[in-house]
């Protein structure tokens, strides 16, 4: 495509077989045969290959179809090369096929390379069997130029969509390279597109006219039947087309057969309907349909679909085009046609629950239907994420009670509410508002009773509330009392993660076990209006070390999320399936789920969801060792979490771990101090969340020189993993022993418990951590054979994994494994001693080397800031360098040594 700038898209293949056959002197005649279904790309594949052609010296020269019986075949030369492209070959009429047919039977003698690009479906037959006949008398390739993959459309750039349409582009587009730019040029651009409307008008024309220009090509009778499918939106037959354009059956029989062979219209699955070739296309002609044509189109729909009796949501989108204020029946359709809608399509329900508040007169005799339609709107924004939009329509609920909220759908807008505050991180608020409607509603509504209880027990089983465990026991009670399965799996799951939020991990594997049962048993669309109960359990499973489990109920509830468009349980998900990968020691592949989950998060109006993708993001980059990343992702959620939020500590946490990574070791623990953290068993945490803070604290501790107090954090791990009884954690509790042991042979010991346990739970980067702790613990006992047996098998299983920072601390292992220099030992050609510091200034270059910043240093060795400061002037003199990183590196690499004490001077001359 001339003047494109967007570089090409998974066309390699096609390319590269072109370019075997680029004609060159005495290479005779070449065709190539392009053949590809509208928009996918194939006059942008020309236009590749005459660059192709054009930097290997052959001529290019393009024809369109009509203009070879005027003209024939240009000629090559004897040295003149050629490269002829004929474009939408399908098109050319009979006098241009009979030319092709003609070139086609008998080729040229020079050196020419013929590209034929056509429609399939539109091409004539007898140039099709010639075009297959001629492989034996040309040198030829065909290339059928399909739609792209999924993998292939991701990398669409897509700065122009926003987030909607780049989380679901390949499920919008099915990959063909026309629609994708029809849908970025339809989309409103980066942050939310919810209304679908064009940012640039101009652009929007611009993509759709080829298209247009199809439709305005057709006859008369063509174009109605093409607008009255648009207007329809769904696959109809000849008789409904009929009636919807006003046309004759007969005129419309010959209308569809033009439309078919224009490939405008295809085929649909249920025999004698047929719909467009994507809805894509059928959405864009809808746009240009004129204005009160679309209006009468939509009622005679409308009428047909009554007199059918189909069912409700079948014709609604047409209702809502054409009710008149006032219309009590058609605000009662609407209203049963978004309950139906609501599971699979609830940004469709949330339009028709406000189209029926729309119809309906503000007067007291529809005020109870309103109130209704509003809190299902309402509740169908919250399950798309449109926290924006579920507050409105609370907001106009509100206007129209008369006294207290006594309705029956009460429960739901209560719901709605706390669903809201929670997003927000306001728990205080979401449990004040749930609290209240239990105490009004419990008694009139079990089912609302039992989805209060639930949404209580949510807000406090992830930290360990006092009263989680109270809410949990009733949230079971109700939902079994309430008949509804989905309920039941959701308090179950609950249930379960209070248990070992506890750590009572026995129990709470029952209640997995249990909601499991039941989850499998339920269809997708009983789960789709409770798909944060299949998130709930999946997180359960997790942390019982349940991987299959849950990575089958997560995939389940992606595919049913997506699909809904209900981004706020598909961000949630998505990092759930991401944990599991970086639990399992599979960070490379868990980087995908977790950056949908932020994309996804960027959807959601409040700052829950944005927190925890971030913090899985910089969980990521910690294992693939970027920890300047990870800080500056960590610092981010930490300015995005509310403070009364479940991620406001977990963020700190995050940063805190990013921070030990880069070096700051003392800034670590700066951050977990700020934040309360400082003791895992005196924090109101789950049993999950504890040990995690005691793995951060213990190797902060031991990097700012405090083993003892690493020690006590690595004790408290042991507690909280024998209370779990998960081999998992007994393996990370064990790492943690190992590394703040006092003695090498207590150090191996914990080291094999961890390899042991971490080979039981299958979490195989904690299995590289194990050999990488029992290789340092074989060094220090002089095994060196040993330590490199377990090291190569750490760095096998980092390879495996993608895990860099495993990779790095297998390198650092090794590195530390080697004997260290003698003092005095000439390492560069520089004098004896030239690399020997005092006791002191070896402290602080140690200090210097972890990313430690001159006050941090002054604080941990109890000196003034002034006193570093002279210290680090005799040590860039003394190593000869000029920057912190010089002295970094030169104590990674050994080649620094402290001085030894007055008295072990003695001891060593009298030994």
């Amino acid at each position: 495509m001339k003047g494109d700038v967007r570089p090409l898209i998974g066309r390699e293949e096609e390319l590269a077989a072109v370019r075997r056959l680029l004609p060159a002197r005495g290479s005779g005649p070449a065709l190539v045969e392009l053949a590809g279904d509208p928009g996918t790309g194939k006059t942008r594949l020309l236009g590749e290959i005459a660059a192709l052609a054009a930097e290997a010296g052959v001529r290019v020269r393009g024809v369109r179809p009509a203009e070879l019986p005027a003209t024939g075949l240009p000629s090559a030369g004897p040295a003149e090369p050629l490269l002829l492209l004929v474009d939408d070959v399908h098109g050319g009429g009979p006098e241009a096929e009979r030319a092709l047919l003609a070139v086609l039977r008998t080729p040229p003698a020079e050196a020419l390379l013929l590209v034929l690009a056509h429609r399939p479906r539109q091409c004539p037959p007898a140039l099709r069997a010639e075009l297959t006949a001629a492989r034996g008398t040309w040198r030829t390739a065909h290339l059928d130029l399909a739609d792209l993959d999924r993998t292939a459309t991701g990398t669409f750039p897509a700065q122009r969509l926003c987030h909607r349409h780049h989380g679901s582009l390949y499920d919008r587009t099915g990959g063909n390279p026309r629609l994708l730019e029809l849908l970025e040029a339809s989309c409103a651009g980066p942050g939310a597109c919810p209304e679908e409307e064009p940012a640039d008008e101009a652009a929007a024309r611009r993509a759709a006219a080829p298209l247009l220009a199809e439709v305005t090509a057709l006859s008369a009778d063509a174009r109605l039947v093409a607008h009255a499918a648009a207007v329809l939106g769904e696959p109809a037959g000849p008789d409904l087309l009929a009636d919807v354009a006003g046309l004759a059956p007969g005129r419309v029989l010959a209308a569809v057969d033009e439309l078919l062979a224009a490939d405008l219209l295809r085929p649909a699955p249920a025999p004698g309907q047929v719909a467009y070739r994507h809805p894509l296309v059928g959405r864009v002609v809808y746009g240009a349909v004129p204005g009160g044509w679309r209006l009468g189109a939509h009622a005679r729909a409308c009428a047909r679909h009554r007199a059918d009796g189909v069912a409700p949501v079948r014709y609604a989108r047409h209702l809502e085009q054409s009710c008149a204020t006032g219309d009590a029946s058609g605000a009662a359709v609407l209203t049963a046609a978004a309950e139906a809608a609501l599971p699979g399509e609830p940004a469709t329900a949330d339009r028709w629950f406000r189209a029926a508040d729309r119809l309906l007169h503000d007067t007291p005799a529809h005020r109870n239907r309103r109130r209704a339609a509003l809190a299902g709107a309402a509740a169908a924004a919250v399950m798309t994420g449109r926290t924006d939009r579920a507050r409105a329509a609370l907001e106009r609920r509100d206007q129209l009670l008369d006294g207290p909220d006594h309705t029956p759908e009460a429960a739901g807008a209560a719901l709605c509410r706390a669903a809201i505050a929670q997003s927000d991180g306001d728990l205080p608020l979401a449990r004040s508002v749930l609290r209240t409607a239990l105490s009004t509603t419990a008694a009139e509504h079990p089912h609302g009773a039992a989805a209060l209880w639930i949404a209580l027990a949510a807000t406090g089983c992830r930290d360990a509330e006092p009263e989680a465990r109270d809410w949990a026991d009733e949230a079971v009670l109700a939902a079994a009392g309430s008949g509804d399965e989905a309920a039941q799996v959701h308090a179950l799951a609950l249930h379960g993660t209070v248990r070992l939020a506890g750590g009572t991990a026995a129990a709470a594997r029952r209640d997995a076990v249990a909601a499991a049962r039941l989850a499998d048993a339920l269809g997708d669309r009983a789960l789709a209006l409770r798909l944060d109960a299949l998130d709930c359990l999946a997180r359960l499973e997790t942390d019982l070390e349940r991987y299959g489990p849950a990575v089958r109920h997560l995939n389940r509830g992606l595919a049913i999320g997506r699909a809904a468009g209900q981004w706020p349980a598909v961000a949630s998900m998505a990092a759930g399936l991401a944990t599991v990968l970086l639990r399992q020691g599979r960070p490379a592949e868990a980087a995908a789920p977790a950056e949908e989950a932020v994309r996804c998060s960027e959807l959601v109006g409040g700052t829950e969801l944005r927190a925890m993708a971030l913090c899985l993001r910089a969980r990521v980059a910690l294992d693939v060792h970027e920890p300047e990343t990870a800080v500056a992702v960590a610092r981010a959620a930490c300015v995005v979490a509310a403070p009364d939020g479940h991620w406001a500590r977990r963020a700190r946490m995050a940063l805190a771990a990013g921070q030990l990574a880069a070096g700051d070791a003392l800034g670590s623990l700066e951050t977990l101090a700020g934040a309360g953290l400082t003791d895992p068993a005196a924090t109101r945490l789950p049993h999950p969340t504890r040990l995690t803070l005691a793995e951060i604290l213990c190797a902060a501790r031991l990097a700012a020189g405090r083993p003892d107090a690493a020690r006590l954090a690595a004790g408290e791990a042991a507690t909280v993993a024998a209370e779990l009884g998960l081999a998992g954690a007994r393996a990370r509790a064990a790492l943690l022993g190992s590394a703040a042991a006092e003695e090498p042979a207590e150090a191996l010991r914990l080291a094999e418990d961890a390899l042991v346990a971490a080979a039981e739970s299958g979490h195989l980067a904690d299995e590289g951590w194990a050999r990488t702790a029992a290789a340092r613990a074989l060094a220090a006992l002089g095994e060196p054979d040993q330590a490199e047996r377990h090291l190569a098998a750490a760095d096998a299983v980092a390879a495996g994994s993608g895990a860099s920072r495993l990779a790095a601390a297998v390198t650092r292992a090794r590195e530390a494994a080697r004997p260290p220099l003698a003092a005095g030992t000439v390492t560069d050609g520089t004098a004896e001693g030239a690399h020997m510091l005092s006791q002191r200034e070896f402290e602080i270059s140690t200090l210097v080397s972890q990313g430690c910043t001159n006050r941090q240093i002054a604080r941990t060795l109890g000196v003034s800031h002034k006193t570093v400061e002279t210290h680090l002037g005799r040590i860039f003199a003394k190593l000869e360098v000029s920057s912190r990183a010089e002295i970094a590196n030169m104590i990674g690499r050994n080649t620094v040594v402290a001085r030894p004490r007055a008295r072990a001077k003695a001891l060593a001359v009298s030994a």
